[in-house]
């Protein structure tokens, strides 16, 4: 993330977010920004009142543009937002069907 958004990231939360337990709004130096993987970044909140530290999710769309960073077409992020989301029965079929492809594998070996 560049340096700019990173700010402007920063300012956002310090107007936007206050600490859950005692309401205390955030200064600059209680934000840390922690990394960033594919669309999303995450920042440690720390409240100086309290010391309760939050962790933060953030999208990181390309603040210039508001597009997210990916290289799906319009069409494609369309074609995968008619299918919705993916329920939890799915992703444990997923999981029962790539072991078994995986122990298949290993035993033709």
């Amino acid at each position: 993330m560049q340096p700019k958004y990173l700010q402007e990231l920063i300012k956002n939360l310090q107007e936007f977010y206050k600490c859950p337990s005692c309401d205390t709004n955030y200064h600059f130096d209680d934000i840390r920004f922690l990394g960033e993987v594919e669309l999303y970044c995450f920042v440690q909140l720390s409240c100086h009142n309290c010391s309760l530290p939050v962790l933060a999710t953030m999208s990181a769309q390309d603040q210039r543009t508001g597009k997210r960073g990916n290289d799906l077409k319009q069409s494609e992020e369309a074609k995968f937002a008619a299918k919705g989301a993916i329920s939890a029965s799915e992703i444990a079929e997923f999981h029962r069907w790539i072991s078994k492809s995986h122990s298949l594998v290993k035993r033709s070996k």
